[in-house]
């Protein structure tokens, strides 16, 4: 796990002076070792950088930028490639002899041997750039979900690209706001990709490749990324039955091999279903595996210790019960805050959680995430589904009367949820409409009184940038499934794992996601929904089933708890002053009306225990953000 970096442009100082600020601003990522290439491309001059978390092959054989001893060929490589040893097999049977035993020299005899047709062959977690020498063609990738990060910047003089937007930030000389970020931070709570924060700085895609002739890329634009890797296609064929066979089957190898490792690995363990089937397979395969789990002292109530202890201990493995109390948590936040690389209301559970691991004294940690994207968790997999039907029921209501309507039907609700019904009722009534609705933070109308609208941005109605979906093909006749991609592109994807990568790497540890193995994808996604969840209860039926020998009665009856964390309540005491900080920034902002963020904040302050806070709290994040704007 690593920090990678590069920089292209006509000057060579410039070159010279940029890398080392950009791998420097990841220091975090890659406290183990600093590397820097420097190359001559004709026109053109390349600097790649690399800051290491060493993790597999200790040794001085894993140093990157990592060149070839015959092509001149050079990789910088961020994340985890579990097959490998598999691929330096076929490798060594051309020819190939290997320095050390490191992943990343496998990726670069790889890419030498097959060219991008080797991402092809590839388990892993990674964001990726490879020069090859011998006609200047540099290639960046991305994997197959996008559970590391790459952003790209192309500017008049120079194209740059890292794991993470500060680096970028460094050496930006425009660090203005993004419109169209700004809009869908606020519309979702974490900016919509390929958008980022700030302006000239986007997220390249996931699952795809891009070939960019060094030599001419400041002067014409480059091909653009291509996919390599796509949500597959519906396959009836798959039951409910198959998949409880091919579940177990496939999530014990995915787990095996996420557990490669040259230092020891965790496990982040909770009483749920999805970290307690991590941690029983892992121990079956590493029984020096330990379990992590991170609870609120304040709240014995919703601890969920006592139950992860006991299944640690079922399972024969070492189990480290983190208590932290309120004051621990609540300095904390604003460490969080200052951390971030993008602005985002979510993560600071997964910044608790790394921090506690690592100063266990761990680099590597297994984590349950994609369970609920993939199998069915969440609330809008019922939600959705039920939402449709009633928009079927309602289609002859015009559309003018609708929000009156709305208004009917949640008289005696909230606020936020007559909001959030009336934006629903105004939708087409599709599936994709529907989703985007249900997972908005902000209302439409919200949005307006904040001097937001999507049409003066270019976005779409649902808030997305028109690119993030383009192509996007879904079964209306399968909603589970729909909305199972759907979430996994969109909220996991922009969200999730972009904070799981930023706030595990902040304490550098690694977070691993065995759910998300590409074998795993490619068999549940293409999973119809009624054989994933047969009720239609969300549930994750595979999940809860698949695994008898790891379950005990208790964990499956329980209900849902885990430790909360009161911000809303800090927001109105102990960290009113940061709070009062922020919201002055985001007051004086040209781009939002000044009113409509006095709104959010006077409603908040009336009912703070009601869902408003999110939005208040989304304004908070914003403004510690807007320190770094220039």
């Amino acid at each position: 796990m690593c920090g990678i970096a590069g920089i292209i442009a006509a000057d060579p100082d410039l070159v010279r002076d940029a890398l080392p600020r950009m791998t420097g601003a990841m220091r975090h990522r890659g406290p183990d070792d600093t590397g820097h290439e420097y190359a001559d491309a004709g026109p053109v001059h390349l600097g790649l950088g690399q800051g290491r978390l060493s993790i597999i092959d200790l040794s001085d054989a894993g140093h990157q930028p990592m060149v070839h001893p015959e092509t001149g060929d050079t990789l910088v490589f961020n994340g985890e490639l579990y097959n490998y040893r598999d691929i330096a097999r076929d490798l060594e049977a051309k020819g190939v002899r290997f320095r050390g035993h490191c992943d990343a020299e496998v990726v670069l005899h790889a890419f030498t041997q097959w060219g991008a047709e080797c991402l092809d062959r590839f388990e892993g977690m990674y964001g990726l750039a490879f020069y090859r020498a011998r006609d200047r063609r540099l290639f960046l990738a991305r994997d197959h979900v996008g559970i590391k990060p790459l952003y790209v910047a192309r500017l008049n003089d120079r194209f740059l690209f890292a794991s993470e937007v500060r680096a970028i930030l460094a050496n930006l000389p425009d660090r203005a706001i993004d419109p169209q970020g700004l809009a869908t931070l606020l519309a979702f709570g974490a900016v919509q990709g390929p958008c980022t924060f700030y302006r000239n700085i986007t997220e390249f895609p996931a699952g795809s490749v891009q070939e960019i002739d060094v030599t001419s890329l400041l002067t014409t634009p480059p091909p653009a990324p291509r996919r390599f890797w796509r949500y597959p296609a519906l396959d009836a064929s798959m039951t409910t039955e198959t998949g409880l066979e091919r579940v177990h089957e496939l999530l014990d190898l995915a787990v095996r091999d996420h557990l490669v490792s040259d230092v020891p690995v965790g496990v982040f363990l909770s009483s749920g279903l999805d970290s307690t089937i991590i941690a029983g397979l892992a121990a079956k395969h590493n029984p020096d595996v330990r379990a992590f789990t991170v609870g609120f002292a304040e709240q014995p109530d919703l601890s969920e210790a006592p139950l992860a202890a006991e299944t640690a201990r079922l399972f024969g493995i070492e189990h480290h019960d983190i208590q932290l109390t309120s004051s621990d948590v609540e300095s904390m936040c604003r460490s969080w805050l200052q951390s971030q690389d993008q602005p985002s209301v979510d993560g600071f559970n997964v910044y608790l959680v790394a921090g506690a691991v690592a100063r266990a004294g761990m680099k590597v940690a297994l984590s349950g995430q994609g369970g609920d994207e993939v199998f069915g968790g969440y609330p809008a997999f019922a939600d959705v589904p039920r939402a449709m039907g009633l928009m079927r029921k309602l289609s002859p209501v015009p559309r003018r009367l609708r929000p009156l309507l709305a208004r009917g039907l949640a008289f005696n609700k909230p606020a936020a949820y007559r909001e959030k019904l009336r934006d629903m009722l105004m939708t087409d009534g599709s599936v994709r409409a529907l989703y985007f609705q249900r997972r908005r933070m902000m209302s439409t109308g919200q949005l307006a009184k904040l001097g937001v609208r999507a049409a003066d941005l270019g976005l779409t109605e649902d808030f997305m940038p028109p690119e993030a979906v383009a192509g996007l093909s879904l079964d209306a006749s399968d909603p589970i499934a729909a909305v199972s991609e759907l979430e996994s592109r969109y909220y996991m994807g922009n969200m999730l794992l972009r904070d799981g990568d930023i706030n595990g790497m902040a304490h550098s540890l690694e977070i691993r996601v065995p759910l998300l193995d590409r074998r795993m994808l490619e068999t549940f996604h293409a999973m119809p929904g009624r054989q994933r969840l047969p009720d239609g209860t969300a549930n994750k039926h595979l999940l809860r089933n698949g695994f008898p020998e790891l379950f005990r009665r208790e964990l499956l009856e329980q209900s849902k708890r885990g430790f909360e964390i009161p911000i809303k309540r800090w927001l109105l005491g102990p960290l009113r002053d940061l709070a009062d900080e922020s919201l002055e920034r985001v007051r004086n902002l040209d781009m939002l009306d000044r009113k409509g963020v006095d709104d959010i904040w006077s409603t908040f302050e009336r009912d703070p225990e009601s869902q408003i806070w999110t939005r208040a709290f989304t304004l908070v994040v914003l403004g510690m953000r807007l320190e770094d704007v220039g």
